[in-house]
C-alpha cells in the first residue's frame, strides 16, 4: 500500500492577497482621480455655462416683461430729465404712465460700469432687472418707423420703443466664461399715445 499523499491546499497566501489588494487600490485610485478631474473640467467648461444660461434667460424675460408692460401703458416720454428721471437716450428712458389719480414715471437706466439695468418707479425702490450686461440699447421710432439717433430733436414725435441687450457671465481667467446671450424686444407702441403724426 502506498502512503497517502497530502494534497496541497488551494488558495492564496497572505502575501499574495496583500499585493493584489495594493495593486487594485492603485488602479482604482487612478481611475477615480481621472473621473474627478474630467468632472471638474466639464463643470468649468460646459457645466457653468449651461447653469448660468437659464439665469441670463430668466433675467432677460423678466426685463422684457417689465419693459413691455410699462411701454404699453405709457402715454409718452418724460422730457424734463430731473433726477432720478433721465432724458431719452441709448442708455436710458423715463416713461410717463397714467394712473387713476394722474401720472407717474418709470425710469430705466443702463449702468455700463456696473453692467446692470435698473427700473425705478416714481416713489418706489429701484429694481435691478438684469445684471452681467455687456450692452443695453434703447431705440426710438416715429409713427413711420423712422429711427431716431439724435435724442434732442423731435422727441415729442416718438411713438415706438425697443430694447436690445447682450449679457455674459463668468470669467475668462478661470475658463468659466459663458456664451454671449442676446435678446431684443420688438418695437412697442406707446399705447396711450396716438400714432397719428
Amino acid at each position: 500500500m502506498s502512503p497517502l499523499r497530502a494534497k496541497p491546499n488551494a488558495g492564496f497566501t497572505l502575501v499574495e492577497v496583500l499585493i493584489g489588494m495594493s495593486l487594485s487600490l492603485l488602479i482604482m485610485g487612478a481611475v477615480l482621480s481621472s473621473y474627478v478631474f474630467l468632472g471638474r473640467n466639464f463643470t468649468r467648461s460646459l457645466g457653468i455655462s449651461s447653469a448660468n444660461q437659464p439665469n441670463l434667460e430668466s433675467q432677460a424675460r423678466r426685463t422684457l416683461a417689465y419693459f413691455t408692460q410699462d411701454v404699453r401703458a405709457a402715454s409718452g416720454l418724460d422730457l424734463t430729465g430731473t433726477a432720478p428721471k433721465v432724458l431719452p437716450s441709448a442708455s436710458g428712458v423715463t416713461l410717463v404712465v397714467p394712473t387713476g389719480s394722474g401720472t407717474t414715471t418709470v425710469t430705466y437706466v443702463y449702468n455700463s460700469a456696473a453692467h446692470t439695468l435698473t427700473r425705478t418707479a416714481e416713489g418706489g425702490p429701484s429694481l435691478i432687472l438684469h445684471s452681467s450686461l455687456l450692452s443695453c440699447n434703447f431705440a426710438y421710432y416715429d409713427s413711420t418707423n423712422h429711427p431716431y439717433t439724435n435724442y434732442t430733436d423731435y422727441l415729442a414725435s416718438i411713438k415706438q420703443l425697443s430694447l436690445a441687450l447682450t449679457a455674459q457671465t463668468g470669467r475668462s481667467t478661470n475658463g468659466t466664461l459663458t456664451q454671449v446671450y442676446q435678446v431684443a424686444s420688438p418695437r412697442m407702441v406707446l399705447r396711450n399715445k396716438t400714432l397719428l403724426p
